[in-house]
């Protein structure tokens, strides 16, 4: 019991050991004052996800290419990429998907080989003869959450080209061409 009571007295009167490192970290913080904490709100990227090929995509921040854009945005049916997507078309998507808080964009057609867009035709599809899809001009596209009858007034008020609208197909047309709109199946 004398043992058991001199080793509980040694180690009461022992030097206090070194702070932990954590207390050592608040000590050197607290000397700074009152600074702003850094911020961890993540940016909110806008993805979007080809329907016929299943790829998913970024639409914006670093490290974009205008030519992994033009691949993304390819004919599914000939593998062959548009010369280049206007810029503009994918800038009013995103627009659309940050004016509406959706982070999800599901790409219905983007560049549409000529060939393939006769075949379209012939097949008794709704495309025009001479669409602008065939140019790598327009995309068709809807956006996760977001209803069509609510995309399609919106695009038609900040939109300078074409914009027509598939109510039952549930997406919108956007394309570079002159100021027109439609309504298709």
């Amino acid at each position: 019991m004398f043992a058991l009571t001199l080793g509980l007295l040694a180690t009461l009167a022992a030097p206090q050991a070194q702070p932990s490192k954590k207390a050592q970290f608040l000590a050197a913080k607290a000397q700074f004052g009152t600074e702003q904490p850094a911020t961890t709100e993540t940016a909110k990227i806008v993805y979007a996800r080809n329907l016929h090929t299943h790829e998913v995509m970024p639409l914006e921040g670093p490290g974009l290419s205008a030519d992994a854009r033009d691949r993304f945005l390819r004919c599914w049916f000939t593998q062959e990429s548009p010369d280049a997507i206007p810029p503009e078309l994918v800038e009013r998507i995103l627009a659309a998907a940050h004016n509406f808080e959706s982070r999800h964009v599901r790409i219905v057609s983007g560049f549409r080989h000529p060939k393939y867009n006769k075949l379209l035709r012939k097949k008794g599809r709704e495309v025009a003869k001479k669409s602008q899809h065939t140019l790598g001009h327009a995309i068709d596209f809807s956006l996760a959450g977001v209803a069509v009858k609510e995309l399609y007034p919106w695009l038609l008020r900040t939109h300078k080209g074409g914009v027509g609208v598939y109510r039952s197909s549930g997406f919108v047309h956007i394309d570079t061409g002159r100021k027109r709109t439609w309504s298709g199946r």
